[in-house]
């Protein structure tokens, strides 16, 4: 089975049963895996230096293990992400989209994908360059011409360099957030039936 860039919508086989998707997810899983497990270890290594220094010495130890929990925490986090990844995955077909990445005159990544259910329309996702790495200025010359994504970027999306590198997820903050009110319009019913499917928020 070969990955079919060209269709639109939704034709296609998931994108989790094409050649190279499963070993990017577990190398995806792996590296996040191996980067909150040491930051937990760090953690634990800084706490126990800070149980043997003198009392002097605990009021910064204690920021320090403040910035090494929030970084724990954050690794977690995005580790965390591989579970909704895995349902995009399985859920969407794999797509690619030329020219889908920008850069905002913050450096944030701008990512402009079509409508599903509208292939003449696109729907933006913006995620900040601080906060999401991967998607920095200088990694961005690598794929601003060959994004590869799974998903429907007015909900949620698994997005990829060439050769299935890199995977990131992106979300719109409607699809998960209860804060917000989850999109309702524009919706045909197999956008609805997908959408549920990665346990994305559709309004009936």
């Amino acid at each position: 089975m070969t990955m079919n860039v060209q269709k639109q919508g939704f034709d296609g086989p998931a994108a989790w049963d094409t050649p190279g998707t499963r070993r990017a997810f577990r190398l995806w899983t792996a590296r996040h895996l191996a980067r909150a497990l040491s930051w937990v270890a760090l953690w634990w290594g800084a706490l126990y230096v800070t149980v043997l220094l003198p009392v002097a010495a605990v009021v910064p130890m204690v920021l320090v293990l403040l910035s090494i929990g929030t970084m724990a925490i954050v690794a977690l986090g995005r580790l965390a992400m591989g579970w909704r990844m895995w349902r995009i995955l399985r859920a969407y077909p794999w797509r690619q989209q030329s020219g889908a990445v920008r850069i905002t005159a913050g450096k944030d990544a701008l990512f402009v994908l079509p409508d599903p259910d509208s292939p003449g329309k696109t729907v933006s996702l913006k995620v900040s360059a601080g906060l999401f790495r991967t998607w920095s200025r200088e990694a961005l010359k690598d794929y601003d011409e060959e994004l590869r994504y799974a998903g429907d970027p007015r909900f949620a999306c698994v997005v990829a360099k060439p050769g299935l590198r890199g995977l990131g997820y992106l979300a719109q903050p409607t699809a998960y957030d209860h804060r917000t009110s989850p999109r309702r319009k524009g919706l045909s019913p197999e956008a609805r039936r997908r959408a549920r499917a990665i346990g994305a928020r559709v309004a009936d």
